[in-house]
């Protein structure tokens, strides 16, 4: 009977919580394939990206094909040859690590045109999200496929009570 009266009152309690607390979920994915601008900075990163693959396969094709023909003159060319032909491929493998850091590495070209083109998109999404969810009186919303939260109700953040507790060493009252 204890069980039954504890049951009956988590359930209530839970009742009620989920009355003050609204959930929503929204899939990002399925968003950005039926958004306009979303395609077309894919097609954008598409097609930057291809130049640089393009670009690098060239790179790689001349050095492998100097490579090849150093390796067979080498034992025919002088010393003083060799050595300039060996520096000769070692800045073409530093100018391709160096292109290939430029275009693809984190900082790169092609990361800072992603973040250019996305950022706007993000900010029409994030606003969308906001308008529904204060329409539609939620107070969370994530993101169908990835555990993100997208939009949290102010009233919800507890951040300020959480410093407040630190500062005071975690003390009980």
């Amino acid at each position: 009977m204890k069980s039954l009266l504890i049951a009956v009152m988590f359930f209530v309690g839970f009742t009620a919580l989920q009355a003050q607390l609204k959930v929503g979920v929204v899939d990002l994915d399925e968003i950005g394939k039926n958004m306009v601008e979303a395609k077309d900075a894919e097609k954008v990163m598409a097609e930057r990206s291809k130049k640089v693959q393009d670009t690098l396969q060239i790179m790689q094709a001349k050095f492998e094909e100097d490579l090849a023909g150093y390796q067979k003159q080498k034992s025919m060319m002088p010393v003083e040859q060799q050595q300039a032909k060996e520096q000769d491929l070692q800045a073409q493998q530093m100018a391709f690590q160096q292109y290939y850091q430029d275009k693809l590495g984190q900082q790169g070209e092609l990361a800072q045109l992603r973040s250019e083109l996305l950022l706007p998109i993000r900010e029409k999404i994030n606003v969308a999200i906001e308008k529904v969810a204060k329409e539609e009186k939620i107070s969370i919303v994530l993101d169908k496929g990835n555990p993100t939260l997208l939009y949290a109700d102010d009233a919800l953040d507890i951040t300020f009570k959480v410093l407040d507790q630190l500062k005071r060493g975690n003390k009980t009252k």
